[in-house]
């Protein structure tokens, strides 16, 4: 039976919240910002389900890559400590971060198949508020810091995209493009 090494756990937690977090605010700014620019549900889901999949692909490919040259950077250094756990898994890393980038990708997206265009912009803002907040507790209560404050920390990130796709949608749907 392999030894666990605690360092794999945190590069666990490490790859959700990446992946989670990432989906999350990327696809909330994006559906926000369609929504607000052309109230058309059908092309709301089209870029946010685009938006999934193009993110968690890539996502996933940073996962590896990055993972994949620390291992390479610790190898050629010599270094056998446990830091080097942190890197040894290049593909379990983008598993993980590509799964937890869809899963956060489609909070901000199933309000809009099962709600009208206005309660789901709503309800997709509570959802991924919610979301991102868990994340933040989570985190926290893992590394033993105020769950709270970290909480709070990543909602905001979270609004911020979603004010910063609301703020461009609406501009966007100004302009006399059609």
């Amino acid at each position: 039976m392999q030894k666990r090494n605690h360092n794999s756990g945190s590069a666990i937690i490490r790859d959700v919240i990446l992946g989670g977090q990432d989906g999350i605010v990327n696809v909330l700014g994006i559906v926000l910002a369609v929504a607000t620019a052309t109230n058309s549900k059908y092309i709301i889901l089209i870029s946010g389900l685009a938006a999934t999949f193009a993110e968690s692909i890539s996502m996933a490919a940073v996962g590896y890559t990055s993972a994949k040259a620390g291992k390479e950077f610790y190898v050629k250094k010599g270094f056998k400590h446990s830091m080097f756990e942190e890197f040894a898994h290049p593909v379990r890393d983008s598993v993980i971060i590509g799964v937890a980038a869809i899963i956060g990708s489609l909070i901000p997206v199933v309000p809009f198949i099962f709600f009208s265009i206005g309660d789901a912009m709503w309800l997709t803002l509570v959802f991924a508020t919610a979301a991102l907040f868990s994340i933040g507790y989570f985190k926290a209560k893992q590394m033993g810091i105020n769950p709270w404050k970290s909480g709070t920390e990543l909602a905001v990130v979270g609004m911020t995209a979603a004010i910063a796709g609301y703020i461009i949608g609406a501009l966007l749907g100004a302009l006399p493009l059609a």
